[in-house]
This record gives C-alpha cells, sequence and structure tokens, in this order.
C-alpha cells in the first residue's frame, strides 16, 4: 500500500487490492470534515504578481494596475482580481507546505487504487470583500464529500469535494472556495471519450477550401476589422456529420471595401448584423491561405455601468479567445498552478490527455475579465459557480458568451447575475452563473 503523507489525519487500513470496496469508501469519507491546520501563503498579495495575471489574461483593468485611478475608484487603492483568490495559497512549483493537509491523504488513499489523474470538475466562489496587496490570506481546509466510484467519460474514478475558507492574518474571512475534482484512473479511459470526436481538427481545415486556387505565396495575410452587413447560415448534408454549424458573412471592412468569408469561432444564434469582426488568415490543408472572419474582442468598457442601468436578458458581446500552448502555460503559472498536465504534454498524454489544457483557474481569470469588461472597472465580482465540461486544448478558440438572468437589491447592493457560456471546438468548456455587485446610483 503506498503510505499516506505523515500527518494527523492520516488513516491506515489493509492494503487496498485486498480490501473491500465498501470499506475503503468508508475509510475514504472517515476524512471529510475534519478540518486542515491552516496553511499561509508564501508571500502576501502584492502588485506584481497581480501585473503578472493581468498579463497572462490580458486584463486592462485599472482596478488592479493604476494606483491613481484605483484611489479615486469605489475601492479607495488597488484590488487584486477576485478570481485569484485561492491562487495565493498554492504551493507553486516547490511544495513548501507540510503534507497531511486533509487533501493529501484522501489523493494517497485515492492513489492506492490507481485514481492519479486529476480534473477540475466545478469551482464556486464566494468573495465578501475585495483583495488587497498587504493581504497575507492563509487557507483551512476541509473535504465536503467523496463520491462512491463513477464511470466518466474520462475513466473511473471518485469525484472529491474541497472545502477551504481563506483568511488573512488578523483572522477576517474574504472568502471561501469549494472546488470539485475528478480523481480517475487513467488506464480506465474510454477508447473515444464521449464528445471528443476530433472536430476541431476539421471541421475548419475540411471545410476551407477557396472558390480558386492560387498559391499560397500569391495570397498576402488577411487582416483588419469591419462589421457585418449580411450573413447566412449554410444547411446541407455534411460528412462527417458533427461538423459544427457555420456562418457566411458579407463585411464592410474599414476602409469600405467589402468581402464575403467564414464567420467562425461563434454560433450562429450569436450572429447580428452591425457586428464587429476582425480578419485572420487560415491555411487550409493543401496549403491555400484563405481570410476567415471571427468576432472582434468586445472593447472595454472604461466607465461602470450602474444597477439601473442593466436589465434581465441583456446579451453580452461573444469574445473569442484563442488557445495556445504559450497561453495555457503562461495562465497556470501566473496562477501558480504548476500541476504537470498543464504544462508538461508528455506528462498530460501518460495521464489520459491528448495534449497540455487550461487548469481551471485560468478559465475563472478569463470569465473574471470577461465580465468587468463588459461592466466597467468598478463592477465587483462577488460570487461565481463554474462548471467545466470539454478541456481547452491548444490550436483551439475559447469563445466566451453571457446573459444577464436576473437582478434585485440586497442589503443596499444591486447585484445583477450573469449566466456565462465558453465553447470551443469540442462543445461547452464551461458554464458559469456569476454575480457582480453594481453601484446602485
Amino acid at each position: 500500500m503506498t503510505a499516506a503523507p505523515p500527518g494527523n489525519l492520516a488513516t491506515a487500513g489493509p492494503p487496498a487490492s485486498t480490501e473491500e470496496p465498501l470499506a475503503y469508501l468508508e475509510r475514504l469519507r472517515s476524512i471529510v470534515g475534519k478540518r486542515g491546520e491552516p496553511r499561509r501563503a508564501k508571500d502576501p498579495i502584492s502588485g506584481p504578481i497581480i501585473r503578472i495575471w493581468c498579463d497572462a489574461v490580458g486584463d486592462e483593468n485599472p482596478a488592479y494596475q493604476v494606483p491613481d485611478w484605483a484611489r479615486q475608484s469605489r475601492f479607495g487603492g488597488i484590488i487584486a482580481p477576485a478570481t485569484s483568490l485561492n491562487m495565493w495559497t498554492l504551493p507553486g512549483n516547490r511544495r513548501a507546505h507540510r503534507y497531511g493537509e486533509p487533501l493529501d491523504v484522501v489523493t494517497a488513499m485515492l492513489a492506492e487504487r490507481g485514481f492519479t489523474s486529476v480534473a477540475a470538475v466545478n469551482n464556486n466562489h464566494e468573495y465578501f470583500r475585495p483583495l488587497r496587496p498587504g493581504d497575507h490570506l492563509s487557507q483551512i481546509q476541509h473535504i465536503g464529500a467523496v463520491s462512491e466510484e463513477k464511470q466518466t467519460a474520462l475513466g473511473r474514478g471518485h469525484f472529491v469535494d474541497l472545502v477551504s475558507e481563506y483568511v488573512t492574518d488578523t483572522g477576517e474571512l474574504v472568502g471561501r472556495v469549494l472546488l470539485r475534482m475528478l480523481r480517475w484512473n487513467p488506464s480506465t479511459r474510454p477508447a473515444t471519450p464521449t464528445g471528443d470526436r476530433g472536430t476541431q481538427d476539421r471541421g475548419t481545415q475540411d471545410r476551407l477550401q477557396p472558390m480558386t486556387r492560387p498559391r499560397a505565396k500569391s495570397v498576402p495575410a488577411a487582416s483588419g476589422t469591419g462589421s457585418v452587413r449580411s450573413f447566412l447560415q449554410p444547411v446541407y448534408a455534411v460528412e462527417p456529420t458533427d461538423e459544427r454549424p457555420f456562418v457566411v458573412a458579407e463585411v464592410e471592412l474599414a476602409d469600405g471595401t467589402t468581402l464575403v468569408a467564414d464567420l467562425l469561432n461563434v454560433e450562429p444564434d450569436s450572429v447580428h448584423v452591425g457586428m464587429r469582426v476582425d480578419v485572420l488568415s487560415r491555411q487550409t490543408r493543401s496549403g491555400d491561405l484563405i481570410p476567415v472572419f471571427q468576432p472582434a474582442r468586445p472593447t472595454r468598457r472604461v466607465d461602470t455601468m450602474t444597477f439601473a442601468g442593466v436589465e434581465p436578458g441583456t446579451v453580452l458581446a461573444p469574445w473569442p479567445v484563442p488557445l495556445t500552448q504559450l497561453s495555457i502555460a503562461a495562465l497556470a503559472t501566473a496562477t501558480f498552478d504548476f500541476n504537470d498536465v498543464h504544462l508538461d504534454r508528455d506528462a498530460a498524454v501518460r495521464r489520459g490527455a491528448r495534449d497540455v489544457y487550461m487548469n481551471i483557474l485560468g478559465s475563472t481569470g478569463l470569465v473574471n475579465c470577461f465580465l468587468t469588461d463588459w461592466a466597467g472597472p468598478e463592477a465587483m465580482l462577488k460570487a461565481i459557480q463554474v462548471r467545466l465540461q470539454k478541456q481547452n486544448y491548444p490550436g483551439d478558440t475559447l469563445t466566451l458568451v453571457g446573459t444577464v438572468v436576473e437582478k434585485r437589491l440586497e442589503d443596499g447592493a444591486g447585484l445583477v447575475d450573469v449566466e456565462v457560456r465558453g465553447y470551443n471546438a469540442l462543445g461547452d468548456h464551461l458554464v458559469a452563473r456569476c454575480t457582480l455587485d453594481l453601484p446602485v446610483a
């Protein structure tokens, strides 16, 4: 049996190979509810680390980086992005905290039966006040639940809920996180994972064929911006039958010319006349370069909308985020997440993935930016509930979309709930419900 890490929570038991499944599950669940010792972050929250986070996410909110602006804001000074809450106490590339925390014990027990791979499933945050440079956080964790063994699209495994409270050195509770993760056995992964049919490798590359076939070197790289004048969604029998729907758009470019091409990385229902788009070049498998469109990144709002100025049903403009090995690695390291599946392709493949993939802290950071870019720099994120589905792999595009679903006044605060969805060529990457606090007047 693999020995559990030392610590007062370690639970001994018979060898995993001889232990009955029910007894094994009971031993796993014996850790539930037992609080670990506080883990103090290596360093306090600081401006340089906030800037690194902003660089990786692409967030230009002045509340995070411009002291003079922040002092005049409702925050009274620089704050850290809300979704950075649970990164500050992560161990980083070199673990410094002692073993024997509740998650360590459960992880070691699961490894006894081969459940060595991990994937985040849900990430629910509550924020009780903004985080500020100088705050030195400690994490107090306990296991909220351990499921029975289940068959999943990744393989057989157990779902584990890790509940963490974050307090300052003075004992002030500033936030709470429930992270649900799947610990699964990579040897039990189905031969063809459900829903992972390789559409991101086909779809665009197979379909993009120019009407004429000039040599690639004779076609300059397309670029620029424009707005949609008209569009249509072709309907025809396709092979393969799982090809994603697409749109052909007529776009008026900034120089007054018009161009007709495919509009990619957006669902047809989100396309409308007047939509801002960027012109890109794509290379077909035959080597030809052809122009295509994708939605332009929404313009970041420089003022902040008020509670009265937003209504349920408001739709947020889509934001396509290119996915590369560099961007995935940058998000992982900027959020102190050195899990090898986000940085090392060979390790990710050994653990059952097809490549490195984005970490959940990176995904929530992008949602954070998407919302405050839309609502304005003084919008405060109060809560976020994220459910992850398909992975974000290099070479794809993540597109974030959102809709306002509810608004309410609570204790004088103007709270607005926004449902956010992020999808890529494999389907939905995440579904989130987010609560923003907007100025009432």
